[in-house]
């Protein structure tokens, strides 16, 4: 759970995805719309629903099942949320995949460092993978936390079903709290020994201005503890990548994991 170390964030081929709710502490009833975000540093683009971009977009709401996010196609916002009862909502987002062509091997090495993916490149040359113009297929899993009305005693984070999360062990939005746990998962079992990246944006910060990026290694249990950097937006960000043997277009898979949220 070591802090590795804190450098500014840069911008790099690898980018975040990211769901950037309009109000991420909403009163009850409030209207809450949500951006989905890719780019570097907390600046992105936005991106509008289309239904062929996901395999299941969903709410979760205290002490209920999943409920189904559908818009329609072109809307930015992508998400419109229904209104959200007190309490800590989750928002899920899993996208099908999409590919991306790496045209020089030096981007890709770029990628592998950023994202702390260790021991990829060494894999890539030892099955006499090319080295230029080969693909990488990708996925998305993307969590959002938000909280409506005050923090209800008892209510925490929990898993939302994708392959590849980040869950906080608590709630980021209860009061006082310094630090936060937060547990990275692959197929519902702990991820060990993976690179989470913290983005943080002081909420009078204008991204990629005054935008800070630490890293942390999860543990053998798939945590790390994260220090809570005051009001703002706070974006983890964690990559997995593995070898692809029966497609034409892609040598590797990855999948994104993200945990945006705004105390």
């Amino acid at each position: 759970m070591a802090i590795v170390f804190t450098v500014p964030a840069m911008p790099i081929l690898s980018h975040e995805y990211w769901i950037d709710a309009s109000k991420f502490h909403p009163t009850p009833d409030e209207e809450v719309t949500a951006d989905l975000r890719v780019g570097s540093d907390l600046s992105g683009e936005v991106f509008p629903w289309l239904k062929q971009s996901f395999r299941a977009v969903q709410l979760w709401s205290p002490d209920q099942g999943p409920t189904p996010l559908t818009g329609r196609t072109g809307d930015i916002p992508a998400l419109r949320l229904p209104s959200l009862d007190a309490g800590l909502h989750r928002i899920s987002v899993e996208t099908t995949p999409s590919f991306v062509i790496f045209e020089t091997m030096d981007v890709f090495e770029d990628y592998l460092a950023y994202e702390g993916l260790t021991g990829i490149l060494e894999s890539h040359r030892s099955r006499s993978l090319p080295e230029t113009g080969f693909g990488e297929r990708y996925s998305r899993n993307a969590r959002a936390l938000i909280q409506s009305g005050p923090v209800i005693e008892g209510q925490t984070d929990a898993p939302t079903d994708m392959p590849f999360e980040l869950v906080a062990q608590g709630n980021p939005y209860e009061p006082g709290l310094g630090s936060l746990p937060v547990r990275l998962t692959w197929q519902g079992e702990p991820a060990a020994g993976v690179q989470v990246a913290l983005f943080h944006a002081a909420p009078e910060a204008e991204p990629p201005q005054g935008v800070t990026r630490q890293l942390f290694t999860t543990d053998g249990e798939g945590l790390v503890t994260i220090p809570l950097q005051g009001q703002g937006l706070h974006l983890l960000s964690a990559v997995r990548i593995e070898p692809v043997e029966d497609s034409a277009a892609a040598v590797w898979q990855s999948w994104w994991a993200s945990l945006s949220f705004s105390p």
